[in-house]
């Protein structure tokens, strides 16, 4: 199973936004290719602190496609559907700063081999989607990343749960970003004191810069999505 990934911060407001996504576009998709989705979830953005601003947050929107693999997304044909266009036009919907890719479902990766259950404590999901500098081997860069840098991740103080998505080597359409992560912590304070108060030591990466060491668009989002359009008619803002 895939899914296709979208985090993205809108320039016209949250509420013109949700408007013409909650009314217009997500039920075109299903009404589309509907048949071929297994899960279609939209995540409303935490407020990040000023901090996050240097990992390429963004305080709009993560959206997950599922499917049950590539084929059934190249046969719904998702891009080239005549979707009705939002007001202003799509680039001020999506922005031009935001990330697209496709990823299998289950991460390729557990770090940390445990999963805290949403019942029993709070907790935010860091979701970053992650791509490699231009002058570098994806495939060196990605060998670091997994061998090298998440395993001193891992050792951040209070980490909840850290997993990864190598992303489709050989993608139904041209993207950059490569890989999908996610970092779980209780919340924004433990955040603070893992990522910019008390982090681990870590490795430079071969090409040098300072942590993160790639190019990230990144989000906090809850456990649980707004809205799932498959099984939800959500209110209109």
């Amino acid at each position: 199973m895939i899914k296709h990934c979208f985090v993205f911060q809108p320039r016209a407001n949250r509420i013109e936004t949700d408007r013409y996504y909650f009314r217009f576009h997500s039920k075109e998709v299903v009404r589309f290719f509907g048949p071929w989705l297994r899960r279609y979830e939209t995540y409303g953005a935490y407020d990040a602190p000023p901090e996050a601003d240097r990992f390429g947050v963004r305080r709009g929107r993560l959206t997950e496609l599922w499917y049950d693999n590539v084929e059934a997304f190249i046969e719904a044909k998702p891009l080239q559907r005549p979707y009705t266009p939002p007001p202003g036009g799509w680039d001020k919907f999506f922005g031009t700063d935001g990330a697209v890719t496709i990823a299998p479902a289950m991460p390729t990766e557990d770090f940390l081999g445990k999963e805290p259950a949403p019942e029993e404590r709070p907790f935010i999901r860091w979701y970053q989607v992650i791509g490699y500098p231009d002058r570098v081997s994806p495939e060196e860069a990605d060998r670091w990343y997994v061998e090298v840098h998440a395993k001193e991740a891992a050792k951040q103080p209070g980490l909840l749960r850290f997993v990864s998505h190598r992303a489709l080597k050989n993608p139904p359409f041209p993207t950059p970003w490569l890989r999908v992560s996610e970092l779980w912590y209780e919340d924004f304070s433990a955040w603070r004191k893992a990522v910019i108060e008390s982090p681990p030591r870590y490795t430079p990466a071969p090409w040098g810069g300072s942590y993160p060491f790639v190019n990230m668009v990144s989000t906090f989002v809850p456990y649980k999505p707004d809205v799932d359009f498959l099984k939800d008619n959500p209110l209109i803002p």
